[in-house]
């Protein structure tokens, strides 16, 4: 798909043809696509959405507040629930604040980003657990 897609135009129509090799090959999907299926899709490119840099399925557009944590805290105690995380991105995301990547699932996007703030598995995110992307400590590489 990603080579049939390219350099592609909005308001441009076109088929994509994709052999078995590069599809789902001999085996197919369970159910859903027969082995050694040629693909084809009829694209039409109605808008153009601006993806986001690599490695990210969130981002903020212009300035991260300081009190961050404090902001998503809704109710003071010092813990974050799914619940206010949830609910905090969102209203980031409404107001232009932040941006999800685009053609995924939202909510799934919330949960894993809930997820890996929750380090110790607990189901809540305390300030000692909380860290943006750019906080987080860098390991050296071969």
């Amino acid at each position: 798909m990603d080579m049939g897609l390219r350099e592609m135009c909005v308001g441009e129509k076109r088929t994509v043809i994709i052999p078995p090799h590069l599809g789902y090959g001999e085996a197919g999907v369970d159910g859903e696509v027969p082995g050694s299926a040629v693909l084809v899709f009829d694209i039409e490119l109605l808008e153009l959405v601006a993806g986001l840099p690599e490695g990210y399925m969130f981002i903020w557009n212009g300035e991260v507040s300081p009190n961050l944590f404090e902001e998503i805290d809704k109710d003071g105690n010092g813990e974050v629930l799914l619940e206010e995380f949830s609910e905090y991105i969102h209203a980031q995301v409404a107001s232009g604040k932040g941006k999800l990547a685009p053609g995924f699932d939202a909510e799934l996007i919330v949960k894993n980003m809930f997820a890996n703030q929750d380090r110790n598995g607990d189901g809540k995110v305390t300030a000692e657990e909380f860290k943006l992307k750019d906080q987080e400590a860098k390991q050296d590489e071969l």
